[in-house]
């Protein structure tokens, strides 16, 4: 701090505008001042220097675009930035919104730990003060709930029946005959007026003089404090608990089908059974009837698998509402086990027969080495016929080979070494209809060269039907519903291989509001604002809408009961979650607890929610100090690799690995596991590059950041170094192995046009929806490239050497397998606070901070160097027979290099590091 202190009295003497700010105000990162808030950034605070910042917050519904002028700091001088937004009473950023810096380039700023206005890894704009609220909840036909928080209640005037105004959305009165409170107050007996002795926050119950419609909207105006507010329904909705079986389900004596839907708010549904999919009139239509807590059920003697069914569901006129009185559609079923292609009916199912477990049981969470990939991307290009690709059925081929004769698709996976397939989304997903997108796109260059210009390719993160199989990855010719078998098909051939199987899920948003558009699936019109956070009553979130599992138990079952249907149907392992950020803390703890024991589960600990009230409430949001699930660990991918967001120079933008020497005590901390917010090795998954952003290659580029025209492999093998070295689990993105590009897709922004609206693209940092960039070259598997070659960097993949990066993975997966796997290092305890066994990591530092050497366990000694110099180190090897097994060329786990560096029965070893070099010793 001394230092701190040293440094603003220096910075003040050179710039005394600056002596405006406090040294509190620069932790804090703002200052008010009348109208105006500054937000506030040092350099030295954050120790980081960059051509240029920018905020970011709940204020900007956590906007991910870097570019927006209105959201960027100006530099001061001296390392000083600010940025002044006018906000009179507080219209833009309200208070308590978290907020938080970036890097021009992308890199999310930690604040500094003695922030005061800290929390949640945020910093918070006016923490702790509370502005006047007030909430008004419907408890039932008889009684409001209304609480009111943040006024100077002693001097308030106090409250009687009069003081509120409650009506419905036609804008009729309803009368209150009476108030009741159980915060202190004095009752003037004469005016009836509750006067509040305290300034805490007061509770009053209303006593409508008729009784109200708890399924309906109320409004209540409360004049001298000229507030008003929508009634909510929280305190209803939360008593609404049912462990009825959701969804089409055929007895087990095959006997009856059940159907039941959960519609709260709903005065009436109606059930249509079809016997084709196409049928435009019912065969039969059934009226449900209604339980207490909302769901709505029909079970008919009779057992109606293979039946396509939809519902109309009917209530009230009034606002935010979609029922059929405001739009007269046809809805389908949440719990639908087939949806043939999202839009109209679904069809009934029988359940179905789960593969069988792995036979020795599925991995340790700290063993799980997953490998992420996407079907279509996979099966594409792989050599079968035209009704197989981009199928499951595809992915668990076996014996297929490309021209080289070198094995691909199912084979090349399971002799790659990982133990878990980490499958991208297959449930039911969001695509536009084929003939509105070939009839816009047939002809366009753009599209053609994506491979997009006859079929809307998408990664899947836009669920419709979560517990279906996605339509589009069914055997082309098979009936709907044959996805199904198909899928555990699947599962069941990665089990005989010793794999795990887990699949990535989407809790946080649905398909209902994607890409500006709006549509009646189901929650929309069950209820919005029973399955979503809303905003006067209409949706909130950046990906169109937020599923809401706080306080809304039917919507957690929802996403408890996907879980368990997958695995109880299809024999998964395990689940990534995405955006897991999102779904409340009690929400993840409850679902493990309901799940077995050794399943999987990770998930992405970003991004915030755009409800307030969701982001202040610490049992509910969470990130990853008080992460709930094993979360993504950005640490260790910004450390050993550089950041995501924007690529602009090679020396500093592709970490550690890359040559960006600064980072290296970032390195050790990733390695032992000693970022702040990691509890034990299984608090986070480490990784390098995923589906998102950037990919590996293109980020170790030799030029231009397109791995198509080559790559710095030697960089690229120290990052894949360091993290198959890394305690905990880990996750690969499907072929980082064999220098999967992204570079087909160019780095620019397109915006194309169907009838129902706009489409986005946004080139090779987020590749979603372009096919093309995304497959797997598999005619790379076998390609070589020597030393002999001539370089020709016009012509894509043919500057590299994807067979020996291959091979070089292989290699560390096994050295993970065979030596690390059983290491005290590698090992989770259960105790807490955890800690690495003192001797697990050893280090060699030189005074280069490009080198770096450790030990592990005594078993392992890798010793890597990043920088253009050679250096001779003296090494201290424990007792025992060490083997040299890998270098910058290769891995020879059995052979090693015994003509190198070959240490018997350890001891100090003078060792000649070259430049740009790896060295992995093991110890026999």
């Amino acid at each position: 701090m001394r230092k701190f202190l040293f440094s603003f009295f220096l910075v003040w003497a050179i710039s005394p505008s600056l002596l405006a700010q406090t040294e509190t105000e620069w932790l804090s990162g703002y200052k008010t001042e009348k109208d105006t808030l500054t937000f506030l950034f040092s350099e030295e605070v954050y120790h980081i220097k960059s051509s240029g910042f920018v905020v970011t917050g709940a204020f900007r519904g956590w906007s991910q675009d870097l570019k927006d002028p209105s959201w960027a700091l100006k530099p001061v001088g001296n390392g000083y930035w600010k940025l002044s937004v006018y906000n009179p009473n507080y219209s833009t950023i309200k208070p308590a919104m978290p907020f938080k810096f970036r890097t021009q380039d992308g890199k999310w700023m930690d604040p500094p730990k003695t922030a005061p206005n800290l929390d949640g890894g945020n910093l918070v704009f006016m923490k702790g003060f509370e502005p006047l609220s007030v909430e008004a909840n419907l408890v039932s036909n008889e009684q409001i709930h209304v609480l009111i928080k943040g006024l100077n209640l002693k001097t308030s005037g106090g409250f009687n029946a009069s003081s509120f105004t409650l009506y419905d959305a036609s804008g009729q009165i309803i009368p209150i005959k009476g108030i009741q409170s159980t915060t202190s107050y004095l009752m003037d007996e004469k005016t009836g007026v509750m006067s509040f002795v305290s300034n805490d926050p007061i509770d009053i119950t209303l006593l409508p003089k008729t009784p109200i419609d708890k399924r309906r909207v109320y409004h209540l105006q409360i004049p001298s404090l000229n507030q008003t507010v929508l009634c909510s329904y929280d305190a209803w909705f939360k008593t609404l608990k049912s462990d009825k079986e959701l969804g089409a389900n055929i007895s087990a004596d095959g006997k009856s089908t059940s159907f039941r839907v959960f519609a709260p708010r709903a005065t009436g549904l109606r059930l249509y059974l079809y016997a084709s999919k196409n049928q435009k009139t019912a065969d039969e239509t059934i009226q449900m009837t209604v339980d207490s807590m909302g769901v709505w059920e029909a079970i008919l003697p009779k057992n109606l698998d293979g039946v396509w069914y939809d519902f109309t569901v009917h209530g009230f006129l009034d606002p935010g509402n979609s029922f059929y009185e405001t739009n007269p559609v046809h809805i389908s079923d949440p719990y639908a086990r087939i949806s043939d292609d999202s839009f109209g009916k679904c069809r009934v199912a029988k359940k179905t027969r789960p593969a069988k477990p792995l036979k020795n049981g599925r991995p340790k969470l700290e063993n799980v080495m997953a490998y992420e990939v996407h079907v279509q991307d996979f099966t594409d290009l792989l050599p079968v016929n035209d009704s197989l690709k981009g199928t499951i059925t595809a992915m668990g081929i076996s014996g297929l080979k490309n021209s080289k004769g070198k094995a691909i698709g199912f084979d090349y996976l399971t002799q790659l070494g990982i133990n878990t397939v980490h499958l991208m989304p297959v449930q039911e997903m969001l695509h536009w209809p084929n003939d509105e997108w070939e009839t816009a796109f047939k002809d366009d260059p753009y599209m053609i060269e994506q491979g997009v210009n006859k079929e809307n390719y998408d990664w899947g993160y836009r669920t419709s039907h979560s517990f279906a199989i996605e339509t589009r990855y069914r055997q082309k010719g098979t009936e709907p519903g044959a996805e199904r078998e198909q899928f555990r098909d699947l599962v069941q051939k990665f089990h005989e291989k010793n794999m795990a199987v887990i699949v990535d899920f989407v809790f946080n948003h649905t398909a209902e509001n994607m890409d500006g558009r709006s549509y009646l699936f189901h929650f929309n019109a069950f209820d919005k604002q029973y399955y979503y956070r809303t905003k006067n009553l209409d949706h909130i979130g950046e990906y169109g809408n937020e599923t809401k599992s706080e306080n809304r138990y039917m919507t957690q079952r929802w996403i408890i009961d996907q879980c368990k249907s997958f695995i109880e149907e299809f024999g998964v392992d395990g689940f990534r979650i995405d955006l897991a950020g999102q779904t409340d803390q009690q929400t993840l703890l409850k679902l493990k607890s309901e799940l077995p024991e050794d399943i999987i589960i990770y998930g992405e600990p970003w991004i915030d929610s755009n409800d307030p009230a969701y982001n202040k409430n610490p049992d509910w949001h969470w990130y990853k100090e008080d992460a709930p699930i094993c979360y993504f660990n950005d640490d260790t991918r910004n450390t050993y690799k550089g950041p995501v967001f924007e690529l602009n120079h090679k020396e500093t933008d592709r970490g550690w690995a890359g040559g960006n020497a600064s980072l290296r005590d970032d390195v050790k901390l990733g390695l032992t596991c000693g970022f702040p917010t990691q509890k034990n090795i299984n608090s986070a998954i480490n990784y390098l590059d995923i589906h998102d952003n950037f990919t590996l290659a293109d980020q170790f580029a030799t030029s231009g950041f397109d791995g198509r025209f080559g790559v710095d492999e030697l960089n690229y093998k120290i990052a894949a170094t360091l993290l198959f070295t890394t305690p905990g689990p880990l996750v690969l993105h499907g072929g980082s192995e064999m220098m999967r590009s992204k570079g087909l897709a160019p780095l620019k922004e397109i915006v194309k046009e169907i009838p129902s609206g706009k489409i986005y693209f946004h080139g090779k940092r987020d590749t979603y929806n372009v096919r093309n960039a995304n497959h797997f070259i598999w005619e790379n598997v076998g390609k070589t490239f020597t030393k002999k070659n001539k370089p020709n960097p016009t012509i894509a993949y043919e500057n590299a050497d994807y067979q020996n990066m291959i091979n070089y993975w292989k290699g560390l997966i096994e050295i993970r397998k065979r030596y690390l796997f059983s290491s005290p290092a590698f090992q989770a305890e259960s105790t807490q606070p955890y800690q690495l066994p003192s001797n697990a990591f050893t280090f060699i530092e030189p005074k280069d901070e490009h080198l770096l050497g450790y030990f592990i366990d005594g078993k392992v000694f890798v010793m890597l160097n990043t920088g253009k110099k050679m250096h001779e180190l003296n090494v201290e090897f424990p007792k025992g027979k060490w083997l040299l097994v890998g270098n910058a060329d290769e891995i020879a786990l059995d052979a090693g290099f015994a003509q190198y560096h070959e240490t018997t029965n350890g001891g100090n070893r003078k060792l000649i590091i070259e430049p740009n070099s790896i060295y992995i010793w093991v110890r026999e």
